[in-house]
Order: structure tokens, then C-alpha cells, then sequence
């Protein structure tokens, strides 16, 4: 069939619903076949009804006769091309739900009541990402067959092998996300990568980005190290999941060696990811070693000249005690009042003297105290 970019398949039993839905869809100059139902003589009934294969699809999930999730999954095996997105809409959708859409199909969805202005973004946002894979997708596939070309030829033990050796030349997300869907690739299978290290990052080794499965992944997290629900498996690591879309379910002996040899490629992943972590630690450490040093130093020099001015200070109040006394000495026969005035400046001498060394003590103090917040620091 030709391929119309502005032509909707719509499923909705609610006729208030629908006709705003088509009315807000057709301003934005869309052509939307609505149906109530799914026709009982089932595709070939579509296919008669339609001129032209849709772009998109909207699915309520609630409808008479046959489901929202068995509609998609039909639609997926028997009529949609691979790249038309798929939009699902309901009254609630609990976890259950998001995964079992996910697994027949469905690329987002919409909770009801849907506001219509978020409805036009969501289908113009899923038509935008259908546009730029479709623009990416020759470059991508030769890129992804010239790398299972390169590893088909190689036992798998050994390919994880040469995986793992390759680990340590990168050190970013993307780069460790293409070596792990090239090793996939090496498996036959396909995969998607989920980061969790400065922020969120999500790959798919086919470009697209799909939110109904990075809310799977969202939900699998806390599954333990390996979840499974059908064709889908979720390895989970401290720091990053990978899912891998379609593994062998009805072969249950390569199941169990794929789940075995994907356990060893990503301990690997795991592995290397901790070694960048404490490559960073240990930047960040040396910094602040680098940091504390010069503190320490400009410490140390101010200390030096405090006590340089400080030994200048005391020394001048000697030389001026010495000198008051010499004056008063002259007339060595002391009156009583001569000898009260050679008194009270040998007391004021002293007292200054004293400030002067317990000043000394305070500042040493306050040093200490600074110095040793620094090598505490530098310590943790």
C-alpha cells in the first residue's frame, strides 16, 4: 500500500471521545479511520477499508469484542509495518499494564481523560522519531551488519573475551552502549542499554526511543539482578541495566546459555564501569590533595610572618623598657617617686610582653584547628 505520512488508524468505542479526538486530529491535517471496534472479518476487513497504510495508531484499550493489547499485537503480525508507532490510551494503566503493552507492541500511551494539545505532542513527537529513524536506519543497519560480519565468525567465548579487552579503551556510556549491541549482535539478539552514573542515559541499538520501555526498565530495576517477563530480559547492575528484546524463549537449552554467556559479557560492562568511578575518585582526591596543599602552604607562611611581627613587637617592647630604664637610672639615688615611674613601666612592659605571647597561642591555635579541618579532608 502507499504510504501516507498524515493518515491515522484510530480505535475508540467512546463516539463523544472520538469525534473530538478526530476533530482536534483533522485541524492539525491528519486523516483519521476511526473504528469502534476491531472488525470481526479482522485485517483483511481493514485493509478493504483502507486506502493507504497509516502512520500512526491510536488504541483505546478498553473496547467490545477485542482488546486494546490483542488489537496491537494483530496489528504488529499481520498489518503494521515495523516503524509505525502505536499509541495506547486508558482509564489507569498499573505496571502490569505498561509491561504487557510494551510486550505486544504499543510505543507510549495516554492516561483518560486525554487532554487533546498533549494528545497533538505526543502523536507529533512519536511521527518525529518515526522520521529521524527512518533517516538513520540504512546507516545503522550496514554499521550493524559489518559488526556481526566481523564477530559471527568467532566463538562466543571468544567474542566476550575480545569484549571485555575492548571495555578498557572507553570511558563514556555511548561508547560502552555500541560495544555492548555490537557484542549482542554477535549473539543474534537485540538490545537496549540504561545508565545510571552522573545522569540518565538510554540507548537502543536501533536508534529509537521508545517510553513505554524505558518505564519498563524504570520498573524492572528493582527486580533483581535478572527479570524476565516472555521474550524480554532485564539484566540489572548497580549502575546500569541492559534489556534484551527478544531471547530465544521457546529454545529453553540456548535460553539458558545466553542468560549464562550475557551474565559474563556484562560483568564485564560492570567491571569497567567501577574502574571508571574510581579513576574519578582518584582525580578527585589528587584535587583536593593539590588544594590542601596550597592552603597548607599559604598557612605555614602566614604563621611565619605572624610570628616574624609578633618577635618584632616583643623585641621593641624590650628595647623600650630598656631604654626607659637606663633614662631613669641616671639619678641612681631613686626618689619615692622615681622609683613608682621605674616601676610601672617594668609592669607595663610585662603586660604587653604577656599579651603578646598569649595572641601567639591563640593564632597557633586557630592554625591547628584549620590545618587539621585540611588534612581531615584530605584524609576522607
Amino acid at each position: 500500500m502507499e504510504m501516507v505520512d498524515k493518515y491515522i488508524l484510530y480505535f475508540e468505542d467512546d463516539p463523544d471521545i472520538a469525534q473530538m479526538t478526530t476533530t482536534a486530529l483533522e485541524a492539525q491535517g491528519f486523516v483519521v479511520r476511526h473504528f469502534i471496534s476491531f472488525p470481526n472479518e479482522g485485517v483483511s476487513a481493514l485493509r478493504d477499508s483502507l486506502p493507504v497504510s497509516p502512520c500512526l495508531v491510536i488504541l483505546d484499550v478498553q473496547l467490545p469484542g477485542v482488546n486494546g493489547f490483542s488489537i496491537c499485537e494483530i496489528l504488529r503480525r499481520e498489518f503494521l509495518q515495523d516503524d509505525v508507532p502505536v499509541l495506547f490510551t486508558s482509564g489507569l494503566m498499573q505496571e502490569e499494564d505498561i509491561l504487557h503493552a510494551y510486550a505486544v507492541g504499543a510505543d507510549d500511551y495516554l492516561i483518560k481523560p486525554v487532554r487533546l494539545k498533549e494528545l497533538i505532542l505526543k502523536v507529533e513527537q512519536l511521527l518525529r522519531q518515526r522520521e529521524t529513524r527512518q533517516q538513520a536506519s540504512e546507516q545503522f543497519d550496514s554499521a550493524m551488519k559489518m559488526a556481526f560480519d566481523a564477530m559471527k565468525t568467532s566463538a562466543e567465548l571468544g567474542d566476550i573475551l575480545r569484549f571485555m579487552e575492548s571495555t578498557h579503551k572507553v570511558s563514556t556510556t555511548s561508547e560502552l552502549a555500541a560495544l555492548i549491541f555490537s557484542a549482542l549482535a554477535g549473539f543474534g539478539v537485540k538490545g537496549t542499554a540504561y545508565f545510571e552514573l552522573d545522569e540518565e542515559r538510554y540507548f537502543r541499538d536501533d536508534g529509537r526511543q521508545v517510553s513505554l520501555e524505558l518505564q519498563s526498565i524504570h520498573e524492572a530495576r528493582s527486580k533483581g539482578r535478572i527479570y524476565s517477563w516472555k521474550q524480554f530480559s532485564f539484566f540489572n547492575y548497580q549502575y546500569f541495566t541492559v534489556l534484551i528484546r527478544d531471547m530465544p524463549i521457546d529454545d529453553e537449552e540456548r535460553y539458558g546459555v545466553l542468560k549464562d554467556q550475557f551474565c559474563l559479557l556484562l560483568n564485564g560492562v560492570d567491571a569497567r564501569i567501577e574502574a571508571i568511578l574510581l579513576e574519578r575518585n582518584n582525580q578527585q582526591k589528587q584535587q583536593i590533595a593539590s588544594d590542601v596543599a596550597k592552603s597548607i602552604a599559604g598557612l605555614v607562611l602566614e604563621m611565619e610572618q605572624s610570628k616574624s611581627a609578633m618577635s618584632e613587637r616583643f623585641e621593641q617592647t624590650i628595647l623600650n623598657l630598656e631604654t626607659n630604664l637606663s633614662t631613669e637610672l641616671i639619678h641612681f639615688n631613686l626618689l619615692e617617686e622615681e622609683e613608682q615611674t621605674l616601676v610601672t613601666h617594668v609592669n607595663a612592659a610585662i603586660q604587653e610582653a604577656s599579651s603578646i605571647f598569649e595572641e601567639s597561642l591563640q593564632k597557633e591555635n586557630e592554625y591547628k584547628a584549620v590545618m587539621q579541618q585540611l588534612l581531615n579532608k584530605l584524609a576522607g
